[in-house]
């Protein structure tokens, strides 16, 4: 009977040592903690406009992640380029069950002044004062000198190809319609067509220079503050000559605005006449 009893006592101090234990873990359980966010920034930190920066961010135990303004859900760990055209926080938000984190980081974006150099190397010429249009632009930017053309034709040959503007925010657009004109013209009855590649708008659209194509022949008033903000000032800078300039404006049929930068005046000639080229791009 005695080695019985002690049987018993075995079985039963097993089963209390085993109900401690699971009593004292289900007190001391660890809760779920909230992600970690190891770390959220941008490179550079600042910047121009027109240029880009790189986000980059590493996250810890998060179900998700997400990166506010524009860019939405990303994976733990990565990089993203964002190029925003103002100063902008960008905030990122970690999501697990025991909750959100978030951290933000900031990319200072430049204004420019008159005279700066642009991205692709030439002169800011006009400032509007913010963004706006589609798509959306503030600064016009003239090209450099050494993109200038000379003794180059207009090209429309007596006849109007109608719907382009004079206003400063024109000149993209009068450029993609004179260029859509003389791709759509395939005889010579406006001249020689096979040479429209030559032509002023045309060289303007197909110029890329420092990685940007964006270029288009400036509209009658952008060619005006071309003259009056970057050339009939006391130290002129951009290199124009004392000549003649297009204009991407018709002013009727046959006939186009140009701008003499030796006095700033303004004439409407034959587009079959040569003057010189200098492209701009709005951004």
């Amino acid at each position: 009977m005695k080695e019985k009893r002690i049987d018993y006592f075995k079985y039963f101090s097993l089963f209390l040592a085993i109900a401690v234990l699971v009593f004292i873990a289900g007190c001391t359980g660890a809760a779920p903690t909230a992600p970690i966010i190891n770390s959220f920034s941008a490179s550079p930190s600042t910047i121009t406009v027109g240029e880009s920066s790189t986000l980059s961010w590493s996250v810890t135990d998060a179900a998700s992640v997400t990166i506010d303004p524009g860019i939405g859900s990303v994976a733990l760990t990565g990089t993203t380029a964002v190029n925003p055209t103002t100063t902008t926080t960008y905030t990122l938000t970690a999501t697990n069950v025991a909750g959100s984190v978030t951290a933000t980081t900031t990319v200072t974006v430049s204004s420019y002044v008159l005279l700066d150099i642009g991205p692709a190397g030439g002169y800011i010429f006009y400032d509007k004062g913010s963004y706006s249009g589609s798509p959306s632009w503030r600064y016009l930017e003239a090209a450099p000198a050494s993109t200038e053309w000379t003794g180059k034709q207009w090209g429309s040959y007596g006849t109007l190809i109608g719907g382009t503007g004079t206003g400063i925010g024109t000149g993209q657009s009068n450029t993609t319609i004179i260029v859509n004109w003389l791709n759509s013209n395939t005889d010579n009855t406006y001249g020689d067509v096979t040479n429209k590649t030559d032509r002023a708008a045309y060289l303007c659209d197909a110029l890329t220079l420092d990685g940007y194509s964006d270029w288009f022949l400036p509209s009658k008033d952008e060619l005006n503050l071309m003259y009056t903000n970057l050339h009939n000032i006391v130290t002129p800078v951009g290199g124009f000559a004392d000549r003649y300039y297009w204009s991407s404006s018709e002013d009727s049929a046959g006939i186009a605005w140009y701008q003499y930068f030796g006095n700033g005046s303004q004439y409407d000639d034959d587009e079959g006449s040569s003057g010189r080229v200098r492209a701009v791009r709005a951004f």
